[in-house]
């Protein structure tokens, strides 16, 4: 059918032709004899007609390949299009290569999402055409024909035919195309700064082609094109990538939602069905035996693949981090050799003799070393949305990433390991996390997202043991974030506890095996998916295996969790504070440095700050808290889907979140830390605000009632749950102690909460938006948002402090996730700068929460708030002076909120 126009054009030439011969042999026509100087007439339309094709390409630099390019002396580029361009499908990419703005794009990064297309021509026109991988029709089935007609695929842009050949070679211009800011590729719309998107006026006489490369697989593209803005013009190079895809894509495999693999999705039509499916393929590599090994690989013996997978690492890396590198690279290979595979993944330097070699080139993966301030990393990966085959990966490695691995390997080991206690490591510590920084976004480059549930399968205390740490690291899997070893105490180091992640986990090698064994026979996907199950239910029973997904939005699940360490939070808890305050005293002995200003030490205790706020949030989701299980009809897994945090963990969480809340300034901010920094005692409040507010928050009590009515055992009601909250934060008032103020703050707190849920007050929905939370507003999510609307009774003196509970929880939020998004962090977000793919992540999007019924919380919170009355009253001659007069203020201002 992709020939038919070519037929078509042909057999138009061949027909004119044919007229033209006939009509000569009817009428003859004798030659006329020239006048005496006369000077003979040329026909130069027909001269001009007939050279067109030359004279476009005259004196053109010709790139014959996978398309024949031509560059002229005037800088055109055109494109020779012939019908063997016609019979295949494509990817065009783009990734810049130069800029003057990294705050938009870093040199080396893969930018927005590739362009799947084929070509079609015609008489006048080329065009791309958008091929449809989302949907699919059943080969054979009877709705074909309707499923075509609704189904069309689009072109995405047309070329003129400036010229062709009797051959059916099309000569179209693309100058244009790759010159100008075409709508279709032009960098602007992934381009992301602190102002948001990058903008500017297009300026045609700085742009340029500046090269083009053609292979027998690929065209390579280079143009300059630059932007009029403010307050400075912007530059920027760019290469695109027509890469051809395979004739015959890789075999499918299906995604389970139990191993952690990005994948993309498309609808299945069929007549067999009784509605439309959803299927789901994992992104991996076209790892295959050499046609030769065959037999071997299916007998049990390793063989290496036909096409390994070779990383290139810059030569811009220093020559004291390279090896760690390519460690990192080469830590898979156990991996693939638990999948049948040996010398499966390979790591190289950047040729010295570069001919030949090119780090743009679409077909090279490679580890770039991108000079930048950003403090992270990430592997991001472009593939055949027919088939999920990895075509091409890369490492962004930017520089400043070596301030991340710096703060986290002193805030989280500094206690226990003295080489750490400096400004600048030493090289041999730096290498060991820089492997793992290496090693974690190979492993996204290899299809796996983030497990962040693997750390929670370990006992805390297994990691103060050094043969279990020794074998198993801090975590069953490096796509965890699981850094360091914060839970080790002094001591620990020295008997051989591991401080640092595995280089792959046990979880790693499982997975890489699901996703890469091969089976013997022609086996459809569905016949594979009988094989993975016995994978998977193999490990079923061990939770060292268990997929946790990456949480957005809201953290629900205690055991899916970021930056976090073993499967208790509160007893981590208390080692992770145990070697905080170890840390904070010796700031400024270990980086005190003659004649500088206190920015080192500075940036050191903000660190320890954000671990400590990091500590806090851990313990958060047991408030209400969930935990997630995937299951299948397979006979693997017969648990229950969700299973709520039981009353005795939740009270003991609650219990310690309190007495956190109530105990930590007084270590946290010494004098000295006062002295150097201008801080004040003031500027930590914000985390007993934060604490009422997701103590007292719908979410949290929406969870709390469900579980409720869930026929689980040993969980909370609602009215209990309440009646602890409210009892453990009045603890020093049951006990007739005087108050502190941290005592006061947190009560203050809670009784501005109680208010808002009850209704007697009421602060905006749109008060306060969660940044970077998915636009959400913290109404939504964390404040009483009553689902029945019942009146608001109505307002007082506690709306500010309601506000800035909820605003409290908010930055303390986004400090505890404060990592980029993969920290090392493959932005999977599709509105990422950088290649966001044709990739479907599996997040838990806790987003959409359900509501807390009105008609069920107002009278519970309503009733505290009149018990919380009568404690203040029985309270109020106890404790000092200032105690008994903050009783007689609560007092008052309650009474007045309710009776207005």
């Amino acid at each position: 059918m992709r020939l038919r126009h070519f037929l078509t054009a042909a057999c138009a030439m061949l027909l004119i032709t044919a007229i033209g011969a006939e009509a000569g042999e009817k009428k003859p026509v004798k030659p006329r004899k020239k006048k005496k100087g006369e000077v003979e007439q040329v026909d130069t339309a027909k001269t001009e007609k007939k050279d067109k094709y030359k004279e476009a390409i005259k004196d053109a630099k010709v790139y014959d390949g996978l398309i024949k390019a031509y560059v002229t002396p005037k800088e055109e580029l055109y494109f020779e299009i012939t019908p063997e361009n016609t019979g295949h499908f494509y990817l065009l990419t783009n990734r810049i290569t130069e800029t003057s703005d990294d705050a938009a794009f870093a040199a080396g990064e893969l930018i927005g999402n590739p362009i799947m297309f084929r070509i079609s021509v015609d008489t006048s026109y080329v065009h791309f055409y958008s091929v449809n991988t989302f949907r699919k029709v059943r080969e054979g089935d009877p709705i074909t024909e309707a499923f075509e007609r609704n189904n069309r695929e689009p072109i995405i842009k047309s070329f003129k035919v400036k010229a062709f050949r009797k051959d059916t070679s099309y000569l179209i211009d693309m100058t244009s195309f790759f010159k100008s800011n075409e709508k279709l590729i032009t960098p602007l719309q992934y381009s992301q700064n602190i102002m948001g998107t990058k903008s500017g006026s297009y300026d045609a006489d700085a742009s340029k082609i500046l090269e083009v490369k053609s292979f027998p697989k690929n065209v390579e593209i280079s143009s300059q094109i630059c932007f009029q803005s403010e307050p400075t013009p912007y530059l920027v190079e760019i290469r695109r990538s027509i890469l051809l895809l395979p004739d015959e894509p890789m075999k499918t495999r299906y995604q389970d939602n139990r191993v952690g693999y990005f994948y993309s999705s498309y609808q299945y039509f069929t007549s067999d069905a009784d509605r439309v499916d959803v299927k789901s393929i994992i992104h991996r590599w076209r790892l295959e035996p050499k046609p030769e090994d065959m037999e071997k690989y299916f007998n049990g013996e390793l063989v290496e693949p036909e096409n390994p997978i070779v990383f290139y690492v810059d030569s811009a890396f220093p020559d004291k981090w390279r090896e760690a590198v390519k460690q990192g690279i080469e830590d898979w290979q156990p991996a693939f050799e638990a999948a049948g595979f040996k010398n499966a993944i390979i790591a190289m330097d950047y040729p010295a003799d570069s001919t030949g070699f090119d780090p743009d080139d679409i077909r090279y993966n490679c580890i770039r070393y991108i000079a930048s301030d950003i403090a992270n990393a990430s592997g991001p990966s472009y593939v055949d949305p027919r088939s999920g085959e990895i075509l091409v990966g890369d490492v962004n490695w930017y520089h400043n990433v070596i301030s991340l691995v710096n703060n986290w390997r002193f805030t989280q080991t500094g206690a226990v390991d003295p080489r750490v206690r400096k400004a600048v490591f030493d090289d041999d510590v730096m290498a060991e996390s820089l492997r793992y920084v290496a090693s974690h976004e190979i492993g996204h480059t290899l299809g796996l997202m983030h497990n962040m549930g693997a750390s929670y399968s370990f006992p805390v205390d297994s990691l103060r043991s050094p043969s279990f740490t020794q074998k198993y690291g801090t975590t069953p899997s490096i796509m965890d974030y699981a850094r360091n070893n914060y839970i080790a105490q002094p001591g620990d180091l020295e008997k051989g506890v591991r401080l640092v992640p595995p280089l792959v986990g046990v979880y790693d090698i499982y997975a890489i095996n699901w996703g890469y064994r091969l089976f013997p026979g022609d086996l459809t996907p569905e016949q594979e998916k009988v094989k993975l199950n016995a994978i998977i239910a193999e490990k079923a029973g061990d939770p060292m295996y268990k997929f946790g997904a990456q949480q957005i939005f809201n953290t629900i699940s205690p055991a899916d969790q970021m930056e976090d360490l073993g499967n208790d939070h509160m007893k981590a808890g208390d080692y992770a504070v145990a070697n905080l305050k170890r840390l904070v005293p010796h700031l400024a002995e270990w980086f005190y440095k003659e004649g500088d200003d206190y920015m080192e030490i500075k940036i050191k205790y903000f660190n320890l700050a954000n671990q400590y706020n990091r500590i806090m949030m851990h313990v958060y989701p047991y408030l209400g808290g969930v935990f997630f299980n995937d299951l299948v009809q397979d006979g693997s897994d017969d648990g229950i889907a969700r299973v709520y945090v039981d009353k005795k963990t939740q009270k003991r969480a609650m219990q310690w979140l309190v007495n956190q809340a109530l105990t930590f300034r007084e270590w946290l901010l010494p004098a000295y830390i006062q002295d150097i920094t201008g801080y004040g005692s003031g500027d930590l409040d914000g985390y007993q605000r934060s604490l009422m507010a997701k103590m007292f928050g719908a979410a949290t009590l929406t969870f709390i009632a469900e579980g409720e009515r869930s026929g689980q055992e040993g969980l909370y009601t609602l009215d209990g749950y309440m009646k602890d909250a409210v009892n453990t934060v009045l603890g020093n008032t049951l006990k007739g102690r005087k108050l502190t103020i941290e005592d006061m703050n947190m009560q203050n707190a809670m009784v501005a909460s109680l208010a808002e849920l009850a209704g007697v007050i009421e602060v905006p929905k749109d008060a306060i938006a969660l940044s970077g939370m998915g636009g959400q507003s913290i109404s939504g999510s964390y404040r009483a948002d009553i689902a029945d609307g019942s009146p608001v009774l109505g307002s007082g003196s506690f709306e500010e402090e309601a506000l800035q509970c909820r605003l409290a929880l908010q930055k303390q939020m986004e400090a505890a996730a404060g990592e980029p998004f993969c920290c090392f962090g493959h932005d999977h977000n599709a509105s990422s700068r950088t290649a966001g793919d044709m990739t479907t992540s599996y997040f838990r999007q806790n987003n959409d929460l359900p509501k807390l019924s009105g008609a069920l919380a107002r009278p519970i919170a309503l009733k505290e708030l009149n018990r919380v009355i009568s404690i203040y009253k029985s309270a109020r001659n106890s404790g000092d002076s200032r105690t008994k007069a903050f009783y007689d203020y609560q007092i008052d201002k309650i009474e007045r909120a309710m009776n207005k």
